[in-house]
């Protein structure tokens, strides 16, 4: 097991590649990412383990969806890998609220609501999902999926379209399109609800991990330039989306601890601001993407 949680590392595509030649670069890069942290996730250490294996996780869905077209994965393969993230999800979005979210909310509130006391029913619910995806992640079906995916990668297909059209070409037509759904959901942000900012965000992501997918097919400086822009305005977007998730799990646990209902109206009240001010700063980190796109 890695001592550390291990990050994705950057991808090197020759513009001489042929497209399922850059496939099975980008899916072995996403599997390693998976594959790294996955040890971590299983001994329940450090929550950056949880982190970036759900890091990779995505990461390997984009990728999935970029090359869809080209080499389709197989739908028994594509159930389980959301088994997987169904796994992992629930578990991440407890950690975040119990060690993130609510220990920021704290620091400033007022001693009398109670505070404490929900943040210790987070960490408690954090540890018991945190088990769940530890043993999901441990168990035999795990390690058969990361095997068939690493199988179903280095096959040759036959009868796929394209397989040796050139790979610019390819990254350059599939990032356009990226780009232009981007442009389209990312209108008219600061008024939007929570569903055109939910799109908004997958869009963002989408383009980001194309992006770095592709990145060495395209001078350094300018990528680079749109990958920080990127992730600027997805950080927003993604603490919108923290908020809008925390929200929903808090509601979950109001009915059935009563006692509780000042304090998680306070931070369910704490976080409507906090994304309203999130949402303010949409604006300009927009208009930031838009220079750089």
């Amino acid at each position: 097991m890695s001592a550390i949680p291990v990050t994705a590392s950057p991808i090197i595509l020759r513009k001489d590649m042929g497209i399922l030649q850059a496939h099975a670069a980008v899916m072995a890069e996403c599997l390693r990412h998976i594959e790294a942290n996955a040890p971590g996730v299983a001994a329940r250490a450090d929550a950056e383990f949880l982190h970036q294996m759900r890091v990779g996780l995505r990461r390997l869905n984009a990728a999935l969806r970029l090359f869809g077209k080209v080499r389709p994965l197989p739908e028994p393969l594509r159930l389980e890998v959301k088994w997987l993230d169904a796994a992992l999800g629930p578990a991440r979005d407890w950690e975040v609220l119990a060690n993130s979210t609510l220990p920021r909310i704290i620091a400033s509130a007022p001693a009398h609501l109670g505070l404490a006391a929900l943040l210790q029913l987070a960490q408690e619910a954090a540890q018991r999902h945190n088990a769940s995806a530890a043993q999901a992640v441990a168990s035999p079906r795990c390690r058969a999926l990361l095997d068939a995916l690493h199988a179903w990668a280095l096959q040759t297909p036959q009868g796929l379209p394209q397989p040796n059209a050139r790979l610019k070409r390819f990254a350059t037509a599939l990032l356009d399109s990226a780009e232009k759904r981007l442009r389209r959901r990312a209108q008219h942000l600061p008024q939007a609800g929570q569903r055109r900012l939910h799109h908004s965000r997958i869009a963002a992501k989408r383009l980001r991990y194309a992006l770095e997918f592709f990145a060495s097919l395209y001078p350094q400086r300018t990528t680079r330039h749109r990958i920080a822009a990127l992730a600027a305005f997805q950080d927003a977007l993604g603490a919108i989306n923290d908020a809008t998730v925390a929200h929903a799990l808090l509601e979950h646990e109001a009915a059935s601890h009563p006692a509780l209902h000042a304090a998680i109206a306070y931070v369910r009240g704490y976080l409507q601001a906090d994304s309203l001010h999130q949402a303010k700063a949409l604006a300009s980190l927009w208009k930031r993407l838009r220079r750089a796109l």
